[in-house]
């Protein structure tokens, strides 16, 4: 491995690219290699599994040497809480494995404040959505009033210790995820369900590669024109809001190719072994993101189509355990609060910059305006030119991308400083916007009950 890292760093000190993104890179295709390898050849559980997980202790060990020790104490920690604790292991399982992060993220941002550098801190946020959900899961198994979702997913019998760790480093995810329960895992490995007979992968793999090289092109092209510090430069405040927005969404709509082209990358790596194929030839079961993001004015959409194993994590694992949906269909304010505290753990697994913790709450708020104007959609007419014409219609996008890409910019700029410059510089034009439409709806409730209701 040391001859390999001589070649990255040549090859790096030659092109400029950071030798860790070259790392994460070649990992990913030997991934997409090894899939195709493992999807051919490899039968039978106890092969699949300890092919499986021997080559994924090598890419994460390629990946973060001696911090591997990291993601290999956490296991055994979580697996010996899961098999003591038992039915009651979900929530101690979710506090540790999140304060265990959330201690690494710490630690990142003292040594190395802003940086984009690859550490363990990588691996292990997409192991924590794997380590509690196991626990739940677990745990589901163990009880009756189960929602049919959970009844489906639940872990019947504790698996043996081998297992487990083969499902928390199967190579498919060990670099960039996306994550997925133990309960696809377990049926990919015995090959059965929709798994019994998987198509070939080369064609989802090669659409997912072409747009790989799409996003990342873009963004390797576009994004000198189009720099993020730009919005918070004085010139940037001399123009006008018209000006200033259009500039910072198509800026935004850039930025988010370079997620898109990872997260393409990522699902790639883990699409040739056939893992993500959820039957009737459609490779859809485990996803990063869907890439027409943009095309989408609505909030909920907008949050369920970005990084949407994490969103698919927290929906499952934290919205949906703090009360049951049943409580929360009878009561909006236990609904209310689920929601929020789906947003204060999304934050808190981010990470500890101030940026995302603006961005979240003013994202949860904005929901909530959203969900608002939702309903006076569906209780009056006054809002049925939105859906209907043309123009109302771009309006209603441009007007709710702005809003959300305002908040995506705080989530980039990640310090107090830049942030409050930024806002100063478009003259808080859309804070104040999404804030008086809140209170607004706050006050008067206007539209947010149907003539049933009202009855």
């Amino acid at each position: 491995m040391d001859f390999i890292d001589t070649k990255v760093i040549e090859f790096s000190s030659q092109t400029g690219i950071p030798d860790d993104q070259l790392k994460i890179f070649i990992s990913l295709i030997l991934c997409t290699l090894f899939g195709f390898l493992f999807k051919l050849s490899i039968r039978g559980r106890q092969a699949r599994l300890i092919a499986g997980s021997i080559f994924g202790v090598i890419i994460t060990y390629y990946i973060y040497r001696s911090q591997i020790i990291n993601v290999l104490f956490q296991t055994i920690v979580v697996y010996i809480m899961v098999k003591v604790l038992g039915k009651k292991s979900p929530w101690p399982v979710f506090v540790e494995s999140m304060i265990f992060v959330a201690a690494h993220h710490i630690y990142r941002q003292y040594t190395d404040y802003g940086g984009w550098k690859m550490d363990v801190t990588t691996i292990l946020m997409m192991d924590t959505p794997k380590w509690t959900a196991f626990a739940f899961c677990v745990s589901d198994g163990l009880k009756t009033q189960l929602s049919k979702e959970q009844e489906i997913r639940k872990i019947v019998k504790l698996p043996s210790f081998f297992e487990y760790f083969s499902f928390i480093f199967f190579f498919a995810g060990s670099v960039l995820g996306p994550c997925f329960d133990y309960y696809d895992f377990d049926q990919f490995i015995n090959e059965d369900k929709e798994y019994k007979n998987i198509p070939s992968t080369i064609k989802e793999t090669l659409r997912l590669l072409k747009n790989t090289i799409i996003c990342m092109g873009i963004f390797l092209f576009a994004e000198k024109y189009f720099p993020l510090h730009f919005v918070t430069t004085d010139e940037f405040g001399t123009y006008n809001i018209l000006y200033q927005t259009l500039w910072f969404n198509i800026m935004v709509a850039i930025q988010r190719t370079k997620y898109f082209g990872g997260w393409q990358l990522a699902e790639m790596s883990i699409a040739s072994c056939g893992i993500t194929y959820q039957g009737n030839g459609q490779f859809q079961k485990i996803k990063a993101v869907d890439v027409d993001w943009d095309l989408t004015y609505n909030m909920k959409d907008k949050v369920e189509k970005w990084n949407i194993s994490i969103q698919t994590w927290l929906r499952r694992y934290v919205y949906t355990r703090i009360y049951t949906e049943e409580e929360m269909k009878k009561s909006a304010a236990k609904q209310n609060f689920a929601y929020q505290m789906t947003y204060v753990v999304s934050s808190l697994w981010h990470g500890f910059y101030i940026g995302y913790y603006f961005s979240f709450f003013q994202w949860a708020i904005l929901n909530n305006v959203n969900k608002a104007i939702f309903r006076v959609s569906c209780n009056t007419k006054y809002l049925k030119i939105f859906e209907t014409n043309p123009l109302a219609k771009f309006v209603r996008w441009y007007l709710a991308n702005t809003i959300f890409n305002v908040f995506g910019i705080t989530f980039l700029l990640l310090s107090v400083d830049p942030i409050l410059k930024f806002y100063s510089n478009i003259r808080y034009v859309p804070h104040i916007l999404l804030y008086a439409t809140y209170a607004f709806f706050l006050i008067t409730n206007f539209g947010q009950k149907s003539k049933k209701q009202k009855e």
